[in-house]
């Protein structure tokens, strides 16, 4: 799978965040690059991208209220 967007790994490794997200901390991917199949059902890509990343935030700024 190739991403199709910046992705980013959070300072323990173990979740892939967003461009601009404030836990990102190390750069996991660019757009084009390839992605093994195991990553992809690990963080649970869809087609190259996080998924609902805008209902995530979207929660995320919810709750913050």
């Amino acid at each position: 799978m190739q991403a199709q967007e910046r992705l980013y790994l959070t300072e323990k490794k173990d979740k892939l965040v967003g461009e601009g997200d404030k836990r990102a901390s190390f750069l996991y991917a660019i757009p084009g690059d390839e992605i093994p199949d195991e990553a992809a059902a690990k963080f649970g890509l869809k087609e190259g991208k996080l998924p609902s990343n805008k209902e995530a935030k979207a929660g995320e700024n919810k709750d913050a209220k």
